[in-house]
């Protein structure tokens, strides 16, 4: 349908449309969930970032906290003596006189302490071992007679 031109020198007539009715065009939705979808996205791999960067501060702050033990023996006699340094290696002090005592900072994820004492060949020999953390004992054992063993050993972290 074409608008007929206006009248010659006259107006155009004012209540006939110059073009049909156009429905307003509808709005796609597909971006809208594609949007959401990458939003959704992003935000479960940030979260995913956020609690892994904090897993991993948490590991790192525990594999440095220091844990100072102290190793201890008291009894009779002498006795062998065997126990874990700060690098879990085995140090030991043979034919020692009691008491004895040695103190060791711990360091690292897994904080283990570890104390074996054996008596001598006297009948009347006896040994207590100890692993004191913070204070406080935390594990005791005692060995009676000769060549009798006690052990002391434990997380003391």
């Amino acid at each position: 349908m074409s608008t007929p031109p206006p009248p010659a020198g006259g107006t155009p007539n004012p209540y006939q449309q110059p073009y049909p009715y156009q429905p307003p065009k509808k709005r796609k939705i597909w971006p809208w969930i594609v949007g959401g979808i990458i939003l959704l996205f992003v935000a479960v791999i940030g979260g995913c970032f956020a609690i892994v960067g904090s897993a991993v501060d948490s590991v790192d702050k525990e594999s440095k906290r220091e844990v100072t033990v102290v190793y201890r023996v008291t009894g009779t006699g002498s006795t062998s003596i065997t126990w874990t340094d700060k690098d879990f290696n085995m140090a030991q002090d043979t034919n020692a006189s009691l008491p004895w005592e040695k103190t060791v900072v711990v360091t690292g994820f897994a904080k283990h302490a570890s104390l074996s004492v054996t008596n001598d060949e006297s009948d009347g020999a006896t040994s207590k071992c100890e692993i004191v953390v913070d204070g406080q004992v935390k594990y005791t054992q005692t060995a009676n007679g000769p060549f009798a063993t006690a052990s002391c050993s434990g997380s003391v972290g």
